[in-house]
């Protein structure tokens, strides 16, 4: 989308005055970076040959991910990995492109995506590579701080879309939200050790002993939704991308989990919680519990080394932190 804005450059600040970079976090490579027979076989699978590529510089994953520009005027988005990838970063990056094809293809429609258009697995000089191909979308992502428009048309969608993730597919097979995101806050905790004051580490335990009850639901979770998995287009255009880590929980949590980041630009969230139609009638406190829960994984987070592909990650997670427990200690009126 050519609008005029350089949404590249938006930053976020911390308490300190650092600023963070929020759109070129992530070291990907190029499209002149990929073995000639993956793109061959990407041309192929495209239709058309490349012309041109622009890598996306969003995220935190190290995977290939670029706009490409056909010759026959199209464009198509692209996400590549290979074994080779996972060997060097150490998880599975490609098995998480695996897994994002199948659960968008059980997905149902009207969840806002852009659409999956091919995938495909080969053996590339004896590596094993996802390619896939998604419909390009002419949107950009949210300018950051937020901006009050911006802000609602992605609040809106996610009114618009939850009768469609409340009809979760029999065939989907999601995990609900208290495996590993909840079930693991003891051992965060543990990993936290006493570098916060023993008050409010009793305070997030106990409300994340809760948390399993109080953000558990029937409804499809993104769990991913941040503002760099949020594009924007001209009109009523807003798209949501990265759909590798959905779970079965409470339809209300993707509000809270991207209003974190409003919260920190400084933006009444408690307004908009309030007033929100998946949120108006939540009990506070279950929001309570997803704050604690979110907080044990920023804490546990910050204190891993940072990646080479994504050297601002952990001061990324170290400013949710901040956010996170400001917010929690606020509602609780503990300070």
């Amino acid at each position: 989308m050519s609008d005029g804005s350089d949404w590249r450059r938006d930053v976020v600040t911390t308490a300190a005055g650092t600023m963070i970079p929020v759109r070129a976090t992530a070291r990907r490579p190029t499209w002149a970076d990929l073995p000639l027979p993956l793109r061959e076989l990407v041309e192929q699978l495209a239709g058309a040959r490349v012309q041109d590529a622009e890598s996306a510089g969003t995220g935190f994953t190290p995977g290939f991910a670029s706009r490409l520009d056909l010759a026959d005027g199209r464009q198509v988005f692209v996400k590549a990995a290979s074994s080779a990838d996972d060997d060097k970063h150490g998880w599975p990056l490609s098995d998480a492109y695996r897994e994002e094809v199948r659960k968008l293809t059980a997905l149902p429609d009207g969840i806002g995506a852009p659409a999956l258009l091919w995938h495909r697995d080969a053996e590339v000089g004896g590596l094993r590579w996802i390619a896939t191909g998604y419909e390009y979308v002419d949107a950009v992502p949210p300018r950051r701080p937020w901006q009050t428009q911006q802000l609602g048309r992605v609040l809106d969608k996610l009114t618009e879309i939850a009768p469609a993730l409340a009809a979760v597919p029999a065939g989907l097979a999601l995990e609900p939200i208290s495996a590993g995101f909840v079930d693991g806050c003891r051992e965060r905790l543990a990993a936290v050790g006493t570098f916060h004051d023993v008050g409010f580490l009793e305070t997030v335990e106990a409300l994340c002993h809760k948390a399993t009850e109080n953000v558990a639901g029937d409804s499809i979770v993104h769990m991913d939704f941040r503002d760099d998995n949020v594009l924007i287009g001209p009109e009523d255009g807003v798209w949501i991308v990265d759909w590798n880590w959905p779970v079965i929980g409470a339809p209300w949590v993707d509000l809270v989990c991207l209003l974190l980041s409003a919260r920190g630009d400084g933006v009444d969230v408690e307004e908009l919680v309030a007033r929100h139609p998946l949120s108006c009638d939540v009990d506070p406190a279950s929001i309570d519990s997803l704050l604690a829960v979110l907080w044990t994984v920023w804490a546990g987070a910050v204190r891993q080394p940072v990646p080479q592909f994504s050297p601002h990650l952990r001061d990324h997670q170290a400013w949710y932190l901040a956010v996170t427990e400001g917010w929690l200690r606020e509602r609780l009126a503990i300070w």
